[in-house]
């Protein structure tokens, strides 16, 4: 689905037809989202009726994609420098809604001096929690066949920050992909190329280019679902079942920080989020 008024349907054979809702789809159903399956008629030579949307798993607001199976949330250290606390909420919304997350560090070929080590740093941290981390340059190329070859399938929605390179990895990904690039504005940030959600095949995938930012503001009833978003968090021989890890006695995940077991950054971003997403905490 590409245009919520005539959206292009991809059969199963790889044929696109450009279509037109039935009156009553419009009226239950209402906007039509890309991700969306649905049922429909061919009508003449590359048109169509869609008779039935089929009930969504799940769906983004902003972007408005349906049936998401993971996030490919970018993050570049230079040209701007990105912001941790903002990939942190990406994986832990992500959690949340039972997604697969999977980390492109971007711009690796700009990387120099003290930066590198701090590039390795986080490559180290993200993979010791358990998540997919890909370290890539799509100006030289370096990364993106391992990135490609990894198996998955379903909708991954591609992510992160303004400036952080989403527009120029997918063009390495899919040079036929009609995505343009802009260079940096005046004060270091990046400037929006992406004006609607595209979707692209990608191996046995496909690759949602949205517009700007993933939703990351959201409420939370029962603070344990943060708690469970923090991988690192989960070995922790906590005295009470219930630790909420701040300053509760005998609390296993106060020992790893302390010891360097657990990343401070990841730590503080945790307590914030528990402060912004958790009613009445």
């Amino acid at each position: 689905m590409l245009e919520a008024n005539r959206p292009t349907v991809q059969s199963e054979d790889g044929q696109q037809y450009l279509c037109y809702l039935k009156g009553r789809v419009r009226r239950d159903v209402g906007r039509i989202l890309v991700g969306d399956q649905v049922e429909f008629e061919v009508t003449g030579p590359g048109e169509g009726r869609i008779d039935v949307v089929l009930p969504r798993v799940n769906q983004l607001v902003r972007p408005p994609v349906a049936n998401v199976t993971g996030l490919w949330v970018i993050f570049s250290l230079v040209s701007p420098s990105g912001n941790l606390e903002l990939l942190d909420r990406r994986l832990v919304m992500g959690h949340l809604m039972g997604l697969a997350q999977e980390i492109i560090f971007s711009k690796v070929d700009l990387v120099e001096g003290e930066l590198r080590a701090r590039l390795e740093q986080l490559l180290s941290t993200y993979r010791a929690i358990g998540y997919p981390v890909w370290p890539v340059s799509a100006t030289m190329g370096q990364g993106l066949a391992s990135l490609v070859s990894h198996p998955r399938r379903g909708l991954w929605v591609l992510t992160g920050e303004s400036g952080a390179g989403k527009s120029s990895l997918l063009k390495a990904l899919i040079p036929a992909a009609p995505v343009a690039t802009n260079a940096l504005s005046r004060i270091g940030r990046g400037q929006q190329t992406t004006r609607w959600v595209r979707l692209y095949a990608l191996g046995n995938a496909w690759l949602a280019d949205s517009p700007g930012y993933t939703a990351l503001e959201t409420q939370v009833s029962d603070r344990r679902r943060i708690v469970e978003a923090f991988p690192e968090f989960r070995d922790a021989a906590c005295r009470f079942a219930d630790c909420l890890h701040g300053q509760e006695p005998g609390c296993g995940v106060q020992e790893a920080l302390r010891e360097g077991r657990i990343a401070e950054w990841r730590y503080r971003h945790y307590r914030k989020l528990l402060t912004d997403w958790v009613k009445s905490y």
